[in-house]
C-alpha cells in the first residue's frame, strides 16, 4: 500500500514522514495549548478560574478558547470514513479513512492540524498531499462560499537558532483564498513579510496565482487535488509550488518577517531545528467547513554541504 501511495508523489531522496491515514493519525494533532508563560511573562496572563468553574463555563457555551488550557469550544482533527446521508460510506481517495480538519461554524474560525518534526539536515524540505475541501452538507446546499481559505503553513527554526548570527525563524506557507467580501476569489498567496502569526499574513499574491480548484456540484461528492511545496532551509527561500496540474513561480521568494520573529516564547522552549507543518481551513460563514487529507509525504535532501 505504501509503495502504491508513493507512486502518486514526487518526494526528495529522504522521506521523513509518509502518512497514510488508514493507519491512524500519524502524529497530527490540533494546535493547543501553551501551558507555560506565567513565569516568563509575569502579569501577561490573568489568574485562571478554577478548573471546575472553567468546565462549567464550557458546558454553558460561555468559555472562550484559551490556548493555555484545553477548554472552550474548538474543532479538532479527526479520522473520517466520509459517510454522508445520501450515499453512505465512500472512504477517502486512497482507502477507508481521511484526516478531516473541521472549522467551527463561526465566521473566521480556523481548524488546524499540526505535525512537529526536527530537520536532520539543512537542505530542501518538500511537503506533498492529496486534499479536498467541502462545507457541511446539512442544508443540502453546495457550500462553495462557506470556505474562506485553506492553508498549508510551516513554522521553521534554524538548527542554530538564537545561537549564531543570521540564524532565523520563518514561515514558508501558502494560502488558497477561496472567498472574500461576498465573492469567490480562487487565488494562491504566500507568506513574504508577516510576523503576527503563521496563519495571519499579510499574504502576498503569487504571480499568475489565480486558479479555480475543483468543487463538485454535489455537496457530498469530493474531488482530490495534488499539492507540492518545497523550500530551502539554508537559503530561507521558496523553491517550487505546484497544485492541481500547475506550477507556480515562487523560486527565490523569501519570507522575511518584519519585524524579525522573536525567539522562544518561554524558557521551557527548546525548538531549534523545528519544522512544524500545519494544515488549516478557515470558515467564511457560520457554517462548518472541512479540509480533508487523503495522505501526506514530507521529504528532504541533505543540501550542499550536508
Amino acid at each position: 500500500m505504501r509503495e502504491r501511495i508513493l507512486d502518486r508523489y514526487q518526494p526528495l531522496p529522504h522521506i521523513l514522514s509518509l502518512d497514510d491515514f488508514n493507519d491512524g493519525f500519524c502524529g497530527w494533532q490540533t494546535l493547543f495549548p501553551d501551558y507555560d508563560g506565567w513565569v516568563d511573562y509575569p502579569g501577561k496572563h490573568p489568574d485562571l478560574d478554577s478548573l471546575s468553574s472553567s468546565i462549567e463555563l464550557t458546558h454553558a457555551g460561555g468559555q472562550p478558547v484559551d490556548r493555555r488550557l484545553p477548554l472552550g469550544v474548538r474543532a479538532v482533527p479527526m479520522l473520517t470514513s466520509m459517510t454522508s446521508w445520501d450515499i453512505g460510506t465512500q472512504g477517502s481517495w486512497n482507502g477507508n479513512y481521511a484526516l478531516k480538519i473541521p472549522a467551527f461554524p463561526r465566521t473566521g474560525d480556523k481548524g488546524i492540524a499540526v505535525k512537529r518534526l526536527t530537520s536532520p539536515w539543512r537542505g530542501r524540505v518538500r511537503f506533498e498531499t492529496w486534499f479536498s475541501y467541502k462545507a457541511g452538507h446539512e442544508d443540502f446546499h453546495l457550500g462553495d462560499t462557506a470556505i474562506a481559505s485553506i492553508l498549508f503553513c510551516t513554522d521553521v527554526m534554524d538548527h542554530d537558532f538564537q545561537h549564531s548570527q543570521g540564524s532565523a525563524r520563518w514561515w514558508p506557507s501558502v494560502r488558497y483564498l477561496n472567498y472574500e467580501q461576498n465573492s469567490l476569489v480562487g487565488r494562491w498567496q504566500i507568506q513574504t513579510s508577516g510576523a503576527v502569526g503563521v496563519f495571519d499574513g499579510p499574504w502576498t499574491d503569487i504571480p499568475d496565482g489565480a486558479q479555480a480548484l475543483a468543487f463538485n456540484r454535489s455537496p457530498t461528492t469530493y474531488q482530490w487535488h495534488y499539492l507540492r511545496l518545497t523550500y530551502d532551509l539554508r537559503s530561507h527561500s521558496y523553491v517550487d509550488f505546484h497544485c492541481y496540474g500547475r506550477e507556480f513561480n515562487v523560486k527565490g521568494l523569501r519570507h522575511e518577517p518584519d519585524p524579525p520573529l522573536p525567539g522562544y516564547r518561554a524558557s521551557t522552549d527548546r525548538c531549534a531545528g523545528l519544522i512544524a507543518v500545519c494544515m488549516a481551513v478557515e470558515a467564511a460563514q457560520d457554517r462548518r467547513g472541512f479540509l480533508l487529507i487523503d495522505s501526506v509525504v514530507i521529504s528532504a535532501d541533505e543540501g550542499q554541504g550536508g
